[in-house]
């Protein structure tokens, strides 16, 4: 045999060989997979636009941070810049919406399915959150046109859903229930004292007199009239809550409570499907059951201008994250005044900013966002009424639906929200000439963390001359 001759490999070192060379064949492959995947991914990242703010959380989304050494060195410019590629993923909607119907389709929840009484302090953090205001006004094409759901009617359309059974499952401490081959997310109610809130109420009757009339108008959530008979266990009576409420409240101080009146109109789109806040209509019957109670004219629903936002999908979605509320969006139905009035908005210290009317030029997925634009601002409404009757509304969001309705009621309605507003409450009535008082807003508030701030309201800033630069 020659020497230089290779020796015989036997058939299993073959197939070894050749196995070794297949794994690092396979290996090679896979690293450059990898690496074409790495590098697309990057490529996206830094090439694709990336969005300023999400429509379906309803915020603006990070901003590249301000460069200063001061930041840099105390980690705030690289934390800020970190905070900023996480969160303005391009096409991060489109991504989000695609996870939500796969676990929609594999029948994944983000929490538990049993159904529990939830914490209404946490809830009502949540769902009164400061909003984001309308990002691009001039961006909205919606125009009114007529509403595809049912116009609201004189003659009650009442249906007991509490006496129904229906599917019902839990998301995020949220019910979502399928009622009228439509489904909706309900925000239950845990119950609560409102000893802050009769605090408040009774204090500011009591400095202010019986000069000026006050009343007392909480707003149900819709769970109050579309938790099915199978979950009812899983939210607390608001009617019985208010009620008790209403036994505290000073003598002189007129409660109204909403919860019969909007029982008889549930067949109507009184509440949104897809938003923790009533619809506009809801926000209508409760205006009209007021104005009844302050004795002042009201105008009927047909003297309003209608308009409809078509494929609206609200705060619930954000919330659940569930795909069934995404893909059953709903129309958002508002109506705009025809009187003459105007409106001036004010910072939450009183200082004038600019004026015009009562609605903003939004995008459907900022709907009900076009009461006032905002929550914060402080509001002053002149109206072509001439009975010098002077409405202050103190209000959470909810309230905002409401101040359309009160141009036909009152010579002047002033605005403020319970959680922004600066001034001292006393003093801003009795510089303002305010003759009645409406406290409205949500249950969440009238028991919740809203409320423990309405003492500070008539504590506040005692003593500061409120001066009106728009008079």
């Amino acid at each position: 045999m020659e020497q230089n001759q290779k020796p015989k490999l036997s058939p299993r070192q073959r197939r070894l060989r050749r196995r070794k060379w297949n794994e690092l064949r396979w290996s090679a492959l896979s690293v450059l997979v990898l690496m074409v995947v790495f590098f697309g991914i990057a490529a996206f990242l830094l090439v694709f636009p990336r969005p300023d703010e999400s429509q379906l959380e309803k915020r603006k989304l990070a901003q590249f941070p301000a460069f200063s050494l001061k930041s840099y060195f105390s980690g705030d410019f690289t934390g800020g810049v970190t905070e900023f590629y996480d969160d303005t993923v391009p096409y991060r909607d489109s991504f989000k919406n695609a996870g939500n119907q796969l676990r929609g389709l594999l029948g994944l929840r983000n929490s538990k399915d049993t159904i529990t009484i939830i914490n209404n302090d946490i809830v009502a953090e949540n769902m009164n959150a400061k909003p984001q205001k309308p990002t691009d006004a001039s961006a909205s094409g919606d125009t009114p046109t007529e509403p595809t759901e049912p116009a609201p009617t004189e003659e009650p359309t009442q249906h007991d859903y509490t006496g129904d059974e229906a599917e019902v499952s839990m998301s995020n401490g949220l019910m979502i229930v399928n009622q009228d081959d439509h489904w909706k997310c309900l925000p239950l109610f845990g119950g609560g004292s409102g000893s802050a809130y009769i605090e408040a109420l009774n204090t500011l009757q009591e400095k202010l007199g019986d000069g000026v009339k006050i009343y007392s108008m909480p707003a149900p959530l819709s769970s109050q009239f579309y938790v099915p008979s199978n979950a009812a266990d899983s939210s607390a009576d608001q009617s019985k809550c208010f009620a008790k409420i209403a036994e505290q409240l000073d003598s002189r101080i007129t409660s109204i409570d909403l919860c019969p009146v909007l029982a008889k109109h549930t067949e109507e789109p009184i509440y949104c499907r897809t938003d923790h806040h009533w619809q506009p209509l809801g926000a209508y019957y409760a205006c009209r059951t007021f104005a009844e109670a302050a004795g002042v004219p009201f105008a009927e629903l047909e003297q309003y201008k209608k308009g409809v936002n078509e494929g609206y999908v609200g705060t619930m979605y954000a919330f659940t994250d569930d795909a069934r509320l995404l893909n059953d969006p709903e129309d958002f139905i508002y109506y705009e005044p025809t009187c003459d009035y105007k409106a001036y908005y004010y910072s939450t210290d009183f200082t004038y900013r600019y004026d015009g009317d009562l609605f903003a030029d939004v995008d459907t997925a900022n709907s009900y966002l076009m009461f006032m634009g905002s929550d914060e601002l402080t509001v002053k409404v002149n109206t072509s009424v001439k009975n010098g009757r002077k409405l202050l509304v103190i209000k959470d969001s909810y309230g905002n639906a409401e101040i359309p309705f009160y141009t036909s009621s009152f010579e002047q309605i002033y605005v403020v929200d319970m959680r922004y507003f600066e001034r001292n409450l006393v003093d801003f009535i009795q510089t303002t000439g305010v003759t009645d008082v409406l406290f409205t807003m949500c249950s969440y508030s009238v028991v919740g963390v809203n409320a423990d701030g309405l003492m500070d309201l008539i504590t506040q800033d005692a003593g500061n001359p409120i001066v009106d630069e728009q008079p």
